[in-house]
C-alpha cells in the first residue's frame, strides 16, 4: 500500500512477539468471526410508564409480635423451634407498599425491611426482595383497548362513530400535539401501528405513546422542519432545504406536497435532536485550492425557542416514528408519491438502527422501494415540463405520453417495458435528491452487511448510479463525469486519474463500499468447518483478497494530501464527521483484508494488527465534538477493531506474551470505552456494541438469541 502514514505492509510486530510461522494452524489465530449480527430489545429507549396502578400484594405490615412472627416462620420452614420469652412491645415498623421481602409477603408476616430482615434472619432462611409490577386500573385497560379498536377502524378507512360520552367538540386527545384536523387524518396509536407492522415495541413505549398529529401548514410543522434540516445530511434523509420549505407551504391536497411518511420521520428526528440538545453540524472550510466554489445550499436557522417547541412534542419521538411507519404502509398500498416513500423508508430504517433495533430496521422495505423507482440505475436524464426553469416549487410532471420511447424503428419487437414507478427528474435539484437518496440507501445497505454479514439487498454489480457529489446536501452537480461502483475496482478506469478531487463526503461513501467489500471476504456462501489441524475448510481465494487490496491502494492514491491522516494545517479533519468516517473505514477495511490475507501469507496478520492500532490512534486524537454527527458505520468499525484486539490479546496470553497481551487489551479497552461513553451519548446503538465487545472480552459468545450459520 502507498500513502499510509501510520503503518506499512508487513510491519514489524508492534507488540514485540515472534512473527507467526507460515505453518501456523488456524486455531492459533483469534476467532475470525468479526461480524455483528445484532438484535436487541429496546426497552431502554422507551418512554416511562406513567400509569400508577394498584397492586394487591401484602406488605407484611400486620399487627403481630416479632417473636411470634419468627416462631410461625420457623414452624412453616421446618426449622428447630426454640421458646423465646416475650418482651416489651416494639415500635411499629411501616414499610412502603411492596417493600416486604418475598418470604414475609408470601406468609403475610411482618417485615422489618432490612437485608436480611429480622424475621428471615431468625428463621435462618434466604431473604429476597422482588419488585412487584403494578397492575393497571381497569379504566386504563379499557381506554387502551378502545384506542386500539378506533385505530383499527381508521386503518380500514372507516369513520369512528361518535361517542355519547364525548363532548361536543370531539373526543379528548391524550396528546399535546393534537391540532384541529379532519377525522380521516386522525392518528394511529403507536400500540396498534406496532402490531400492524409486526414490530415489537417495549411495553412502556406502547402503553403510553400518545397519538401524534401535527397539522399541515401549522407553525409547529414549520418549526420542526427548520430544526431538522441542518442535520438531514447525517440522518440519511437527503432533501434540498429551500425546496422542502417551499413544498410544505402547499395545501394538503396538492400532490406535490411531501408525503406524510417523510414528514413524520423528520418530525421524529427533530424531537430527538431537541431533547438531546444536539449541536448543529458545522463542517470546516474546504481548502480553496481544491474547491474554489461551494455549491452547497444554505441551511435555514430556526427562530423558534427550542424549549417552546418541546412543550408541544416532549417525549413524542417514538410515537412520531410509529406514525411515520403507518403512513409508509398507507403510501405503499396506494403507490402514493413513491420517491418520498423511499426517503421515508431510509429514514425510518436508520432511526431503528440507531436505537439498536437492527432486525426491525433491516426489514423496512428500503431496497424494494428503491429498485421499483429505478434509483439504482439512474442515467442522469432530466425531462423538464415545457422547458420550465428550476424553481423551488417545481411544476407538475408532464402527461404520461411525454415519456413514451420510440421503439418502432427497432429491427426486433420489444417484449416488455423496463418499468419504474417514478417519472424522470424534472430539474437538477430533483436529480441531486434522487442521487443522494440512492447512496443513502446503499450506504445503509452496506452498513447492514458490515454489521451482520448478511447479503445486501442490492448487489453492487446491479447498481450503475454515479457516485454522489458535494458535501451531503442536495446541490447542483458541478461536472459531467459519471463513475459508479464498478470503477472503484477497475484499475483501468479513468476515475482513478481524474483531475477533480472528491469531497470528504464522496470519499466517505466510497470507503463504506470498500469496507463492506473487505468484510464480505469472510462471509463466504459456504460456511467454514475446522479441519483436524485447526485450519478452516473455506477461505477466500488469494485472487479475491488481492482484488480488495488493489482497490484500497488505488483509492488511497486518490485522497488529496489535505484530507490525509493525520490531517494537515489546511483542513481540520477532526471537525468533519465525513473525514473521520473515511479513515475509520479505510483502517477497518485494511484490517479485515490483511486478516484474510493471513490465510495465504501469514505475515499479513501482523499488518492487520497494526491497522487495528491505527484505529486506536485515531480515536485517541478525537475531540468531544468529533463524535456528535458520526455515522453508525463508525460504531461498527470501532466495534470490529476492539473485538479483534481483545481476541489478539487472548492469543498473545496463551502464547506466553503477557506484556504484549496486556498492551493489546488496553488498546481494545480504549475503543470499548469510546463506544460506551463518547459515541453512545449521541448514538444509542454504540452502547449496545460496547456490550458486545465486553462479552467478547469475557470470553462469551457475542450475543444471545442468534446462532452461527453452519
Amino acid at each position: 500500500m502507498q500513502g499510509h502514514s501510520l503503518y506499512d505492509p508487513f510491519l514489524t510486530n508492534p507488540y514485540g512477539f515472534a512473527p507467526i510461522d507460515e505453518g501456523v494452524s488456524g486455531s492459533a489465530l483469534p476467532n475470525g468471526d468479526l461480524h455483528d449480527y445484532s438484535q436487541y430489545t429496546h426497552a431502554d429507549y422507551s418512554m416511562a410508564d406513567g400509569v400508577d396502578g394498584v397492586d394487591g400484594e401484602l406488605d407484611g405490615d400486620e399487627e403481630s409480635d416479632e417473636a411470634e412472627t419468627a416462631d410461625n416462620l420457623r414452624s412453616q420452614s421446618g426449622s428447630a423451634d426454640s421458646t423465646k420469652p416475650k418482651g416489651s412491645k416494639k415500635p411499629r415498623i411501616t414499610l412502603a407498599r411492596g417493600g416486604a421481602c418475598v418470604a414475609c409477603r408470601n406468609r403475610k408476616l411482618k417485615c422489618t425491611g432490612d437485608k436480611p430482615c429480622k424475621t428471615c434472619k431468625k428463621a435462618n432462611i434466604d431473604c429476597r426482595y422482588e419488585e412487584i409490577q403494578r397492575k393497571k386500573p381497569r379504566a386504563v385497560l379499557l381506554e387502551e383497548r378502545v384506542a386500539e379498536l378506533e385505530a383499527l377502524l381508521i386503518m380500514r378507512g372507516e369513520a369512528i362513530p361518535p361517542s355519547a360520552l364525548a363532548p361536543a367538540s370531539g373526543p379528548a386527545s391524550h396528546s399535546s400535539l393534537s391540532l384541529a384536523s379532519p377525522l380521516k387524518e386522525s392518528p394511529v396509536p403507536a400500540q396498534l401501528a406496532s402490531l400492524s407492522l409486526q414490530a415489537e415495541l417495549a411495553p412502556t413505549a406502547t402503553m403510553n405513546a400518545s397519538p401524534a398529529e401535527i397539522a399541515p401548514n401549522s407553525p409547529l410543522e414549520h418549526a420542526l422542519i427548520n430544526v431538522v434540516l441542518p442535520y438531514t445530511p447525517h440522518l440519511l434523509i437527503p432533501v434540498h432545504p429551500q425546496r422542502l420549505l417551499a413544498l410544505i407551504t402547499l395545501p394538503p391536497t396538492d400532490p406535490r406536497r411531501p408525503h406524510p411518511a417523510l414528514l413524520y420521520i423528520l418530525f421524529a428526528e427533530a424531537v430527538r435532536i431537541l431533547e438531546n440538545h444536539k449541536p448543529s453540524p458545522r463542517l470546516p472550510r474546504a481548502p480553496a485550492s481544491l474547491f474554489p466554489q461551494n455549491f452547497s445550499p444554505p441551511m435555514p436557522s430556526t427562530t423558534t425557542e427550542p424549549s417552546y417547541i418541546l412543550t408541544h412534542v416532549q417525549g413524542a419521538s417514538l410515537s412520531l416514528l410509529e406514525r411515520a411507519r403507518t403512513e409508509l404502509d398507507h403510501g405503499i398500498r396506494n403507490v402514493d408519491r413513491p420517491f418520498d416513500l423511499v426517503r421515508a423508508a431510509i429514514g425510518i430504517s436508520r432511526y431503528l438502527y440507531s436505537l439498536g433495533r437492527f432486525v426491525e430496521g433491516w426489514n423496512i422495505p428500503v431496497a424494494r422501494l428503491l429498485v421499483s423507482c429505478g434509483l439504482h440505475r439512474m442515467t442522469g436524464s432530466i425531462v423538464r415540463p415545457d422547458n420550465a426553469p428550476v424553481e423551488f416549487i417545481p411544476p407538475p410532471y408532464p402527461p404520461a405520453h411525454a415519456y413514451a420511447q420510440p421503439l418502432a424503428a427497432t429491427p426486433y419487437p420489444v417484449l416488455r417495458m423496463r418499468p419504474v414507478i417514478v417519472p424522470p427528474a424534472r430539474d437538477e435539484i430533483e436529480m441531486a435528491e434522487r442521487n443522494l437518496t440512492f447512496w443513502a440507501a446503499k450506504s445503509s445497505d452496506w452498513a447492514a452487511g458490515l454489521g451482520w454479514g448478511w447479503t445486501t439487498g442490492m448487489a453492487d454489480d446491479e447498481c450503475t448510479t454515479e457516485w454522489p457529489w458535494g458535501w451531503g446536501s442536495a446541490e447542483i452537480k458541478p461536472g459531467d463525469s459519471r463513475w459508479g461502483i464498478q470503477d472503484l475496482y477497475d484499475a483501468s478506469s479513468p476515475m482513478h486519474s481524474s483531475p477533480f478531487p472528491d469531497t470528504t463526503f464522496t470519499l466517505a461513501t466510497k470507503s463504506t463500499g470498500l469496507v463492506h467489500r473487505a468484510s464480505h471476504l469472510f462471509d463466504l456462501p459456504e460456511a467454514s468447518v475446522l479441519r483436524p489441524d485447526g485450519r478452516p475448510t473455506n477461505v477466500p481465494s488469494l485472487t479475491a483478497v488481492q482484488a480488495v487490496q488493489s482497490a484500497l491502494e488505488l483509492f488511497r492514491k486518490r485522497i488529496p494530501a489535505a484530507f490525509a491522516d493525520p490531517p494537515g494545517s489546511a483542513y481540520d479533519g477532526l471537525a468533519d464527521p465525513w473525514w473521520i468516517l473515511l479513515h475509520l473505514n479505510l483502517y477497518t477495511a485494511e484490517m479485515l483484508m490483511w486478516k484474510e490475507m493471513a490465510h495465504h501469507r501469514s505475515k499479513g496478520y501482523e499488518t492487520a494488527v497494526s491497522c487495528a492500532r491505527a484505529i486506536v490512534g485515531l480515536v485517541q486524537r478525537m475531540r468531544a465534538d468529533s463524535w456528535i454527527h458520526l455515522d453508525l458505520v463508525a460504531a461498527l468499525d470501532i466495534s470490529l477493531a476492539s473485538r479483534f484486539l481483545f481476541k489478539e490479546s487472548d492469543r498473545l496470553a496463551k502464547a506466553g506474551q503477557s506484556q504484549a497481551a496486556a498492551m493489546a487489551g488496553d488498546e481494545a479497552e480504549t475503543l470499548r470505552v469510546a463506544l460506551a461513553r463518547d459515541l453512545a451519548k449521541w448514538l444509542p446503538m454504540a452502547s449496545l456494541h460496547a456490550i458486545i465487545v465486553q462479552r467478547v472480552r469475557e470470553g462469551w459468545p457475542e450475543k444471545e438469541g442468534e446462532y452461527e450459520r453452519v
